[in-house]
């Protein structure tokens, strides 16, 4: 009788903890989803064979900038968040990684465009409108989650 309690009991506590376990898994995995889609986008965007640059949207002179702003720092703000809920880092450290990894991204692609892609220019400019999405991305991450917390 004993034997079958402790057996009951301890199954229950495998099975909680394999549960518990299982979500928090697909939590993690949840949680990386929308930054490793948007990294996707922005992957497929800048290597995809293209026309001329410069674009001159709504009147907009080099839109295109805005552009790349906006998808790094979407894309930063994203990989804060799955990078800072975790429980292995700081927002400090989060703001860090996201702003370096975001940054080297940028150039990296930026060289992808020079050697791999058809139609595809090389710009400096482009590496400075990626780097500063990537800093507003990461600083709004480490500010909203910041006050988040408190």
């Amino acid at each position: 009788m004993v034997h079958s309690v402790f057996l009951r009991s301890y199954t229950l506590t495998f099975l909680r903890s394999y549960t518990l376990m299982a979500i928090t898994s697909q939590n993690q995995f949840l949680r990386w989803l929308p930054p490793g889609i948007w990294g996707i986008i922005i992957l497929v965007l800048s290597l995809m064979p293209g026309g001329p640059g410069n674009m001159n949207f709504f009147g907009i002179p080099y839109f295109d900038k805005i552009g790349h702003c906006g998808m790094y720092a979407v894309w930063t703000f994203l990989f804060f968040r799955a990078l800072s809920s975790g429980p292995r880092f700081s927002l400090k450290r989060s703001f860090w990684i996201t702003l370096i990894f975001g940054t080297l991204t940028g150039v990296a692609l930026e060289y992808g465009q020079l050697y791999l892609a058809q139609g595809r220019s090389f710009e400096l400019a482009d590496m400075v409108a990626n780097t500063l999405g990537a800093i507003i991305g990461s600083e709004s991450g480490y500010f909203y989650f910041l006050r988040k917390r408190k």
